[in-house]
């Protein structure tokens, strides 16, 4: 004789199927306000960035007709310093051959065979006795 389900039993396993149903649709839900979250965070963080840039050439625009006399010393610090550097390029000479590409950096020369030629080898660390047996550590 089959056992039948009461009204009860039914009716619980359909609440338990809804909330399981709901959970999933609340977990689903979660997921995606995280990642919208993150591509929140991570734009802001973009925009916040150029902001600070734009706000930060404004003020440096904004001193500069305050105070041109301090605008036009910064302006010939860096061209000073932009002479010092290609100078200093000049100096130590270019890298770009005639025809316009890069040298390649020479290797150093290398021995034939580093295993044949005897290395000399010194005893960093030894067990802290000596020839003094006395002094030997147990094993």
């Amino acid at each position: 004789m089959p056992f039948r389900k009461s009204k009860a039993t039914k009716a619980k396993g359909a609440v338990t199927e809804q909330v399981f149903d709901r959970t999933d649709d609340l977990l689903a839900a979660l997921d995606a306000a995280k990642e919208a979250l993150a591509r929140a965070y991570a734009e802001a963080g973009r925009r916040g960035a150029e902001l600070g840039a734009e706000l930060g050439k404004q003020a440096s625009d904004a001193a500069d007709k305050l105070m041109p006399e301090r605008a036009k010393q910064r302006r010939r610090e860096a061209a000073g310093l932009t002479a010092a550097g290609v100078a200093v390029s000049r100096l130590t000479g270019s890298k770009a051959d005639r025809t316009g590409g890069w040298e390649r950096a020479s290797e150093p020369a290398r021995e034939a065979d580093p295993v044949a030629s005897p290395a000399e080898v010194t005893q960093l660390h030894t067990n802290g006795a000596g020839s003094d047996p006395a002094r030997t550590p147990p094993s």
